[in-house]
């Protein structure tokens, strides 16, 4: 399979799955002043993995070009 397709199809659905993280943090989470400081560790965490990826994606496949760790940090800022 196509490197590019599988990016494709893997992040294609991030913000919705993000979206949903995120309303299920609200939903289970009794106390409202935990929520910012969790919600900034989740995506801190996901933003490293990215990061990793993106870091073995360029390694391994140097000609193939995925959406940049800061465009995924807009993403999750917007939300």
């Amino acid at each position: 399979m196509d490197l590019r397709k599988v990016v494709k199809s893997s992040l294609s659905g991030v913000d919705k799955s993000i979206s949903a993280m995120y309303k299920r943090l609200q939903k289970n989470l009794t106390s409202e002043e935990l929520l910012p400081s969790l919600w900034d560790k989740c995506k801190k965490e996901f933003l490293d993995k990215y990061d990793s990826f993106a870091q073995l994606v360029a390694k391994i496949y140097p000609t193939e070009t995925i959406p940049a760790v800061s465009e995924m940090r807009e993403l999750l800022a917007s939300m």
